[in-house]
């Protein structure tokens, strides 16, 4: 059963200066919205990536924002 589970999930590896889109938490978003609320916020920038798949972003602008993201939460962001 893990192999098959395994099988599905997608290695999301990215370096430092990547953009990325941040997944948008339930409690983050606008209760007015509902359901047609966005799911994802960005583009954001990999500041650092550490080893065990965590991630410290920053906007666009250079503020850094204060805690680190896994990659599970994050997805590729293509302009």
């Amino acid at each position: 059963m893990t192999r098959r589970v395994n099988s599905k999930l997608k290695l999301r590896n990215f370096q430092e200066g990547d953009l990325v889109w941040r997944a948008t938490g339930s409690a983050q978003r606008n209760p007015v919205e509902g359901k047609l609320a966005a799911n994802w916020d960005g583009p954001f920038r990999v500041q650092h990536a550490f080893n065990n798949g965590a991630y410290k972003l920053e906007e666009l602008s250079g503020k850094v924002i204060p805690r680190t993201w896994n990659s599970t939460h994050l997805k590729t962001y293509y302009s």
